[in-house]
């Protein structure tokens, strides 16, 4: 019997893990999830657990920190094999350079990590596992990608009670289900596009669990995360298959009483679509706006909805009393500050319930990311090392207006809860950035993600506390 150990040094819930664990709980292997990034618990937590195998949860930003606890963790316990997964070993796999670490995994990891440690427990040498990338003697093995799980409900029922002993997570009030995976569409700043070329020829890249399947799922979340007060209902957008979504939801309805959110774009939202949310309990949805200005959006961002599309999604949805959030970029490449100015002014126009705003924030091999080295807003040598660690606390580009980028980010959601705040505002935009402005982003962040996601502000706290590097 082989033991795994999942450490990551956030303390907010990686829902791939419940699904890597849950098919670990089928197999005679052990596992544990550890959040903490302190030295101490690491290696007290590795002393306990005795694992064959420390693997992260990777993301990109977060992989920095992650390869210094492998680096602790190898001059600690040399013996420990270490794994990384997720989608940045998946899109930078590279990263298997690193003298720490022994394995990574890309793509889907639930049969490969079961494979891996079966490998392990019989002191195999090599590792002739689909998906797996490995290194001996300082030489890089890479393995083929496996076929896409498919249908996902084939997929080993998942592991919702892998936080148990991680009170900021544990008490989430707002805890998340996976419906679908894969995303149709092909926005010029996401990682999208070259995950589905990472898997081309390897089955449906979009596909979804059975209604039946998400139901049993979200009362198995229930019961682990016993002060939620909604379910996130995860998918990169709904709309396309309203068959599925109205048996989905429907059933829902029937069977519980907890509030549900989830993701749309506004070119989806239907009167039919809105008449479903607003008879199945549905708290919130959200839709990215992205950029008030349609030659942001067409030209830079690939998304080509048209203004009259957001103020038509936006009236529905108030016509059948669902609260929405919009999703909102600004500080592109290119971008003026005048276009800027009409992403908060549409925001003002369709009075979103819980507006949010993020600072563009470029990732390696994006269109996106090409077009600003070409727009002189990034070098040419930028790599996934560069990119920061967060979207709230500044930006990378180069010959950009700082200060207003900044400004604008850190009023946007305040000048739209109190939209008379705005001729107030308006002149400081241009002012130098300033701590006090970050502090009105910080405390109206936690008010809208109080309000939107029904946590209590307990709850909140504590996850921002754990995870308060993000917010700095």
């Amino acid at each position: 019997m082989a033991r795994i150990l999942f450490l990551q040094p956030q303390q907010y819930a990686y829902p791939g893990l419940y699904y890597i664990c849950g098919a670990l709980k089928k197999t005679s292997h052990a596992y544990r999830v550890l959040a903490t990034n302190r030295p101490d618990n690491v290696s007290k937590g590795i002393r306990e657990f005795k694992p064959d195998v420390v693997g992260f949860p990777c993301l990109t930003g977060l992989h920095r920190e992650i390869l210094q606890i492998a680096d602790q963790i190898k001059q600690e316990f040399p013996t420990c094999k270490i794994l990384l997964g997720g989608i940045h070993p998946t899109l930078c796999p590279d990263i298997i350079n690193h003298p720490s670490v022994d394995f990574i995994c890309r793509g889907e990891g639930e049969q490969p990590t079961c494979e891996l440690l079966d490998a392990l427990d019989c002191q195999a040498e090599s590792f002739a596992i689909p998906n797996i990338t490995w290194k001996s003697a300082g030489v890089v093995h890479s393995n083929e990608m496996r076929p896409l799980a498919d249908p996902l409900d084939s997929l080993p029922f998942p592991d919702y009670g892998i936080y148990r002993d991680c009170p900021p997570i544990a008490n989430d009030t707002y805890p998340m289900v996976f419906m679908t995976r894969g995303c149709p569409f092909s926005c010029s700043y996401c990682h999208n596009s070259n995950q589905r070329k990472i898997y081309q020829g390897k089955g449906r890249y979009v596909r979804s669990f059975s209604p039946a399947r998400i139901l049993d799922e979200v009362e198995n979340v229930i019961s682990n995360y016993p002060n939620a007060r909604a379910v996130f209902l995860g998918a990169d957008t709904l709309g396309t298959d309203m068959a599925w979504l109205t048996e989905l939801l429907t059933s829902y309805r029937a069977r519980f009483t907890l509030p549900y959110t989830c993701l749309v774009r506004p070119e989806f939202v239907t009167e039919e679509l809105a008449a479903l949310l607003g008879r199945t309990n549905c708290h919130m949805i959200a839709f990215g706006i992205e950029s008030g200005s349609e030659r942001v959006r067409r030209e830079l961002l690939h998304r080509k909805y048209s203004d009259a599309q957001i103020d038509l999604a936006a009236r529905t949805l108030k016509k059948h009393g669902i609260k929405f959030r919009t999703y909102n970029i600004i500080g592109l490449p290119s971008e003026t500050p005048e276009e800027m100015l009409a992403t908060l002014e549409l925001n003002l126009r369709i009075k979103p319930d819980f507006p949010w705003c993020s600072i563009f924030t470029p990732y390696p091999e994006t269109k996106l990311a090409e077009f600003a080295v070409a727009n002189g807003n990034l070098d040419s040598t930028f790599s996934y090392d560069d990119v920061p660690l967060s979207f709230f606390n500044g930006t990378v580009l180069k010959n950009v207006e700082r200060d207003f980028i900044l400004n604008l980010h850190a009023f946007f959601q305040l000048l739209v809860y109190c939209p008379w705040l705005y001729p107030v505002v308006k002149p400081l935009l241009k002012r130098r950035h300033n701590r006090l402005f970050g502090y009105v982003f910080k405390a109206v962040y936690a008010y809208s993600c109080i309000r939107s996601e029904r946590r209590g502000l307990i709850s909140f706290l504590r996850l921002a506390l754990a995870n308060r590097k993000l917010f700095k």
